[in-house]
């Protein structure tokens, strides 16, 4: 909720500023419009990506020391269980199975490096870095190493089979996690694309109103 205030604030001080500077090129330019709207236009993206980028660093700064170091001290472990995954994968026979923990190796991935790239995004993915994820690696080196045995009791292909199918809900969780995580990403830039088009439109019209307004300038000739 945070985030999409400081989003929609940024939008509306942008935008102003971007009026504001069309409106001055617009006297300052004789009343054309063309310059003026490019103006306004290149005004409002640059004052929208300078707060962006101001409110990452102070976002950043916010952060504690201690916070910090906590955030990269569960990435080391999730990136070492991680890798853990990896290897496991490496000793298995069975195809499917191979894709289904590749496919969860992806996605642990790039969470990890989602989190990275945005620690405060971090709370939203300490559930599954704290609880999920040491399961998932030991489960998987304990599945690889019963699959590699010679014989197999019912009760073992009971337990394969339950950890295949948990594994797959796992991954399904996994995923929901990562889209939580770039949500305010995905906001931010359809944010982005609205303004664009809001742009692009708005340039059409004056392009349009132009060359109207140089056919009447003809026509009266």
């Amino acid at each position: 909720m945070k985030q999409l205030l400081k989003t929609l604030w940024r939008w509306f001080v942008s935008w102003n500023i971007g009026v504001v500077v069309a409106i001055i090129v617009f006297f300052l330019a004789d009343f054309h419009v063309l310059p003026s709207f490019l103006s306004g236009m290149g005004a409002m993206f640059v004052t929208s990506m300078v707060m962006k980028k101001r409110d990452h660093r102070i976002t950043a700064q916010e952060m504690f020391k201690e916070e910090k170091a906590y955030i990269r001290s569960q990435l080391h472990e999730a990136r070492k269980q991680w890798k853990q995954m990896r290897r496991a994968r490496y000793r298995l026979r069975s195809l499917v199975m191979w894709q289904k923990i590749s496919r969860m190796c992806m996605i642990v991935d790039k969470m990890i490096r989602a989190v990275e790239q945005h620690p405060h995004q971090f709370r939203i993915a300490q559930p599954f870095f704290l609880n999920e994820l040491p399961m998932a690696a030991t489960m998987i080196e304990k599945y690889v190493y019963l699959t590699n045995q010679p014989v197999r009791s019912q009760e073992m292909k009971e337990v394969l089979w339950k950890t295949e199918r948990l594994l797959d809900e796992l991954a399904g969780t996994a995923e929901k996690r990562l889209l939580e995580i770039l949500s305010n990403d995905v906001f931010d830039l359809q944010v982005e694309a609205k303004m664009l088009e809001q742009s692009l439109e708005q340039q059409k019209l004056s392009e349009t109103m132009q060359w109207r307004k140089e056919n009447d300038y003809e026509t009266v000739r």
